[in-house]
């Protein structure tokens, strides 16, 4: 195992390094001035103390002076300087004429470096004490006395001995000697610090920005980052970037799975489903084989939801994928398209083999009975056949032709099964029936405003409404699921918003709810009209004591991914009058978090398939939970849909939740 230093220990060892590096300098540095001083001041110093004494024992000599008094010069001067000694020696030629000394006999024939000195050298020697020998040339003058020398011949020398200790280094000297000392330690521990930085923290840096880069590039989950580096500190970043990719790796599967499965029972959804229906038509085509595809919708499906809640109709539809499933082949794909609608691609099978298979469909779950509380119920369903390619060549071909055919099997009285017809009318009929059935409705002021409470999780209080669209047959009232489509798709829809928009904003002032805000579904043409704003003007116009607020608009994902770009247009407008928007059914889509990074929205609802369950259900649990966590990290409020029991509500409140709506709190209910 690799041993590993935290980054004070790098800089401790850095400066010690560095201090050891710059003595070892200040050694040689002094080293070298040492031997600069011994070899240029010593011999300048030498040469002057020489010089001087020869000008002394010179000047006594012209007058005359015996070689006693001349000696008596020497003690002189060897006391004015105590650790210094002078002494002057006799060549052969003064000794021949005025006579010679044994102590200088003996130092000329024994001492080597007199020896040289008298024959014209200077030397300079010594490491602890300094001896400088200077031979005393003759000169012109020096002829007059000494008649037996010539010109460069060598009279005596002068021996100048003293401590290196005494050498007297200039200020100069020393000045440059600091600087020079000085630039180079600065510069060695800035070489230091940039070498063993650069190696041990910011090449290890520069090598995670890589593999970070890479990792974006490549959208690789499963890659690690790896540094070549001893500081803990770095290394610790690496192993919890690399922890981070794993929890990040395993969220992207979690969502990948959910993009591609449906949460409730695990079959493929719409977008999935539909990845394998263009491969298999890729597939048939390049082998000339036949296929068939399927719909299916289960029959009085919203009678059981809403008799025995939606709890037991999510039981029904897991028992429902399993009657289908286990009467199905390997290669067959099941799809839950949404709601009680499935799909079935019946790989390499022609319309007979696959009507076959329906039929088997069919039978199995009209003879097995289902579970439910302490009941027992039987289910049927209406099934739509569509054949490549006599029913169509592409997707949209496809599904639309199954879809009509499931269509008319329900209009041929349910758990029947239809073939789609290219030139079926009767669709066209039936939907222009309903279009009929609106147009009467708006003109006759059946269209009303329902209302269903949103209480505060935490307080308990009464927060707002969401107004909804219901039109009134008689005795009855149709839910919008029943119509909307036909609306959207006959352009009723901007007339009923604003109808319901109009109502339940003008029963809102009637009641005085001005403290309560009211949530309103519209359509995208609404919502690109903008025909809204000018009645949500007027209605704040009617209580001057009111501000600007009050009234949401909630978008869903089938509106906003037509036109991104000019809803987040809208929203910043509408914002500036004092009207918010909510995210409707947040979680639906996988596209939903896109949205709520680009779309500047008040508040997120958070759709109801996710929160019926969540008592008992973990992944919904975790689902609401991170939800909620993201929008409050952009700065918004939850709504938690389809609350229907104290167990949910208790859940959403320790998730920290802010409101909720649901049977729990309220069923719609008229508004005026």
């Amino acid at each position: 195992m690799k041993s590993h230093t935290t980054y004070k220990k790098l800089i401790a060892k850095t400066v010690i390094l560095s201090l050891l590096a710059s003595l070892a300098v200040a050694f040689i540095y002094g080293v070298f001035i040492k031997k600069r001083a011994i070899d240029d001041l010593a011999r300048v110093d030498a040469r002057k103390t020489s010089r001087l004494a020869f000008e002394a024992l010179y000047s006594a000599m012209e007058k005359g002076w015996s070689k006693e008094e001349l000696d008596a010069i020497i003690v002189r001067l060897n006391k004015v300087e105590p650790n210094m000694r002078i002494n002057a020696y006799r060549s052969p030629i003064v000794a021949a004429l005025f006579g010679d000394r044994e102590a200088d006999k003996n130092i000329r024939e024994h001492d080597s470096m007199v020896m040289s000195a008298m024959k014209g050298e200077e030397i300079l020697t010594g490491d602890d004490e300094i001896r400088y020998l200077y031979p005393i040339v003759v000169n012109q003058e020096c002829i007059t006395c000494h008649t037996n020398a010539h010109v460069g011949d060598i009279n005596g020398v002068i021996d100048v001995r003293f401590p290196v200790a005494n050498l007297k280094i200039s200020l100069t000297t020393m000045i440059n000697s600091f600087i020079i000392f000085f630039v180079t330690f600065t510069i060695m521990i800035f070489a230091i610090l940039y070498f063993r930085l650069n190696a041990l923290l910011v090449q290890p840096i520069n090598q995670f920005i890589g593999m970070i880069q890479e990792i974006i590039s490549k959208n690789d989950m499963a890659k690690r980052v790896s540094l070549k580096t001893k500081i803990l500190e770095v290394k610790n970043i690496e192993s919890h970037f690399n922890k981070m990719l794993d929890s990040i790796q395993d969220y992207y599967e979690k969502l990948q799975e959910l993009s591609d499965r449906d949460y409730l029972t695990g079959l493929y959804n719409r977008r999935k489903f539909e990845e394998f229906l263009t491969y298999e038509i890729k597939r048939s085509l390049r082998h000339h084989h036949q296929f068939t595809v399927l719909m299916i919708d289960l029959d009085n499906f919203k009678y059981i939801n809403d008799t025995y809640g939606h709890a037991s109709g999510d039981l029904v539809l897991k028992e429902v994928t399993s009657i289908f499933a286990s009467n199905l082949r390997n290669a067959d794909v099941l799809a839950r398209l949404g709601g009680d609608e499935f799909a079935v691609l019946l790989p390499e099978t022609p319309y007979e083999n696959g009507y076959a298979v329906v039929e088997k469909l069919r039978s199995r779950l009209e003879s097995t009975p289902i579970s439910l509380m302490f009941d027992q119920i039987t289910l049927t369903a209406s099934f739509g056949i569509a054949e490549y390619p006599e029913q169509g060549e592409n997707i949209e071909s496809l599904l639309t032709g199954s879809d009509l055919a499931m269509y008319k099997a329900k209009r041929a009285g349910k758990n029947t099964i239809a073939r789609a017809d290219q030139s079926d009318q009767e669709m066209a009929a039936e939907i222009q029936k309903k279009g009929e059935f609106l147009r009467r409705a708006i003109d006759d002021d059946c269209v009303e405003p329902f209302a269903q409470p949103i209480y505060n999780i935490q307080t308990g209080e009464l927060f707002g409404y969401e107004v909804l669209a219901r039109i009134r047959d008689g005795k009855r009232y149709m839910a919008a699921g029943q119509f909307i489509e036909v609306a959207e798709s006959l352009g009723f829809a901007p007339k009923i918003d604003q109808i319901i928009l109009t109502k339940g904003l003008n029963a809102r002032g009637h009641k005085g709810l001005w403290d309560k805000r009211f949530f309103f579904n519209l359509s995208t043409k609404s919502l690109f009209d903008g025909a809204y704003v000018n009645v949500i003007q007027a209605h704040y116009g009617k209580d001057p004591k009111q501000s600007n607020s009050g009234v949401s608009i909630e978008i869903l994902e089938r509106e906003a991914i037509h036109n991104v770009n000019g809803l987040m247009d809208i929203i910043e407008e509408m914002k500036k009058i004092g009207i918010s928007f909510a995210l409707d059914d947040f979680g639906s889509g996988f596209s939903s978090f896109v949205y709520l990074k680009y779309f500047d929205t008040d508040f997120v609802k958070i759709d109801g398939e996710f929160v019926k369950n969540i008592a008992v259900n973990e992944k919904d649990r975790i689902f609401v939970k991170h939800i909620h966590q993201i929008a409050k990290e952009f700065g918004k409020l939850t709504i938690a849909e389809y609350v229907e029991d104290e167990e949910t509500l208790e859940v959403l409140k320790e998730i920290g939740v802010d409101y909720a709506q649901g049977f729990y709190y309220g069923r719609p209910e008229p508004l005026i």
